[in-house]
């Protein structure tokens, strides 16, 4: 069986790590340009949301146990991980004593399902310095022992590196789609000849719309531009402080690098520009000053920008695309890409080889996002 990925990103990589193991020929066509995944440095710990969309949390919950799977089987297969995934723990700041109460509830009725949260533990104002000395903040947290940070670019990388040690193929360029037989697609691009395959996985985000129009689709999926920027001092290299969750629009990443991450930005009204916007870098680092003071007089040291994909009411694009017979997109998956992609990208690959995978389509009604103009 041949298959192709479009788009190289945290879904389509991990599906092609997975089929390439399996010994499927695997043709993975990937440009990279505004990627998320390769800009993303995310904190996976998605238990205590507020998002009450269930088929989403189903999504992130598992993507957070599979993490850990994720990275047994890269280091069966001889790659470091350390870099790529490490559980430090989460810090998630809350404004209000009955926050504190209500995740600790939560944790106790999650953890039976979703054993990866660990410990969880509420820490006073005065002692979270204990847990990570930058910080200062007048509230008390919650800490969430198996949170963790995930560098996307990194991950990527070694995904693309185990895909091809087992014998799969990267067309670093964009692909195309054009109509066969029998409601079949068949895929080229600039230097690839066009041709079929038996399994055709959409992946490529933000840019699904585009890929689909030629075949007279109309996608319901928006770009969102992300901006994040990091501090860096030497003292803090070998750091295993924890991430930081807020109460407010960003988040805090330290890196062992000695890095401090922060970000991201949510921008609906960019489209796919990937100008780094030096306004939105200062408003990021005012907001970060409310917990980290000293940030403000700190020299930015490094920033990524990329486009996430998200659909007009935040839910997930997933499954066969209408009318279709070898092809199945995954999308819309927005900030929590990081969280549930390697998830999605595993289950698509079971389900190519197998027949079965854990989605269940009438959770991802996915016409109601992709619907052929015909109609």
């Amino acid at each position: 069986m041949e298959v192709a990925i479009i788009g190289g990103g945290i879904v389509g990589s991990t599906a092609a790590y997975y089929l390439s193991r399996a010994g499927y020929a695997v043709t993975l066509f990937d440009e990279g340009g505004g990627q998320a995944t390769k800009a993303a440095a995310g904190i996976i710990c998605p238990w205590f949301t507020q998002r009450r969309n269930k088929p989403w949390y189903f999504l992130v919950s598992q993507g957070a146990e599979f993490y850990r799977q994720l990275m047994a089987d890269l280091e069966a297969d001889g790659f470091e991980t350390d870099h790529l995934f490490q559980v430090t723990g989460a810090l998630l700041l809350r404004n209000r004593a009955k926050k504190l109460e209500r995740d600790l509830q939560m944790a106790q009725e999650k953890v039976v399902e979703s054993p990866s949260i660990g410990e969880v533990l509420t820490v006073a104002p005065e002692d979270l310095q204990a847990y990570f000395p930058l910080l200062e903040s007048e509230f008390g947290a919650t800490y969430v022992a198996g949170g963790g940070r995930a560098d996307g670019a990194a991950i990527i990388q070694s995904l693309h590196q185990a895909m091809s040690r087992f014998g799969g193929r990267i067309v670093k360029e964009k692909a195309r789609l054009v109509r066969g037989d029998n409601q079949t697609v068949w895929v080229g691009s600039r230097r690839f000849e066009v041709k079929g395959f038996d399994k055709i996985l959409l992946s490529n985000g933000a840019w699904l719309p585009e890929i689909l129009e030629p075949l007279g689709y109309s996608v319901a999926i928006q770009p969102q531009k992300g901006q994040l920027f990091s501090v860096y001092n030497r003292a803090w290299e070998g750091n295993q402080w924890p991430v930081v969750m807020p109460d407010a629009a960003i988040d805090i990443i330290p890196t062992a690098s000695g890095q401090l991450i922060i970000g991201a930005s949510h921008e609906d009204d960019q489209g796919y520009d990937l100008t780094l916007d030096e306004g939105v870098l200062a408003e990021l680092k005012e907001e970060a000053a409310t917990f980290l003071p000293w940030i403000k007089a700190s020299a930015i040291a490094t920033t990524r920008v990329g486009t996430r994909a998200f659909t007009p009411d935040y839910g997930v694009l997933v499954g066969q695309v209408p009318e279709l017979t070898n092809v199945w997109a995954i999308s819309g998956l927005g900030s929590s890409g990081l969280t549930s992609g390697p998830f999605l990208g595993y289950e698509w690959s079971q389900l190519v080889m197998s027949g079965k995978w854990q989605i269940n389509p009438n959770d991802f009604p996915i016409n109601a996002y992709i619907t052929p103009n015909n109609l």
